[in-house]
């Protein structure tokens, strides 16, 4: 239990480390375009998590299929296609939902 702490805890102070190293660079160019420093930040965040997530979800299917804990791989295959989706295309979602009780309701 101490290792997991210690890798959160040392995953949250190297983001807090970039977000500060990074923080001018984002926000360059904010002041007469427009442009939100924060929307900035939020979009690199958003396309680094991108570039991180399918490595980390094929390292932790690697585990499970090492183990042989086929039962638990194919729960945590479901589980990242599911939040994939919902992350990196949830606009397509949230209209699908919509379409969907539309039609339900009728209007």
């Amino acid at each position: 239990m101490r290792n997991i702490r210690s890798i959160r805890n040392l995953l949250f102070i190297s983001l807090l480390i970039m977000l500060l190293v990074n923080a001018p660079a984002l926000a360059a160019g904010a002041e007469g375009s427009g442009v939100n420093p924060g929307v900035r930040i939020g979009q690199w965040i958003q396309y680094n998590v991108a570039a991180l997530f399918a490595p980390l979800i094929g390292l932790v299917a690697l585990y499970y299929l090492l183990r042989r804990q086929f039962t638990k791989f194919l729960a945590f295959a479901c589980f990242a296609v599911l939040v994939a989706l919902f992350i990196f295309a949830g606009n397509d979602f949230k209209d699908a939902a919509v379409s969907l009780g539309r039609w339900i309701i009728g209007r």
